[in-house]
């Protein structure tokens, strides 16, 4: 998976925490990627601190809204949202 996009996505989550324009962990952020031949969205995960992300934390989801159920849980309006 593109880390460096991940790390863009968290380097941005982190800002708008910093700057108090989404404390905590309201919100969501997502990119659109294409990896392995698929096209989706990496995007925040639910209920996780901004200040605390990692790469691994940020999930793909693809257009047709599937993730790995066995890692975290992406924003689920922002699923909904970017899928259709």
């Amino acid at each position: 998976m593109d880390v460096k996009s991940k790390e863009e996505i968290i380097k941005f989550a982190q800002k708008l925490n910093s700057t108090n324009l989404s404390p905590l962990r309201s919100g969501n952020i997502s990119l659109k990627v294409q990896t392995n031949n698929e096209e989706g969205f990496l995007i925040t995960p639910s209920g996780k601190k901004y200040d605390s992300l990692k790469a691994d934390d940020i999930v793909f989801v693809s257009l047709e809204g599937k993730y790995d159920e066995k890692g975290l849980q992406p924003d689920r309006k922002s699923t909904r949202l970017n899928s259709s």
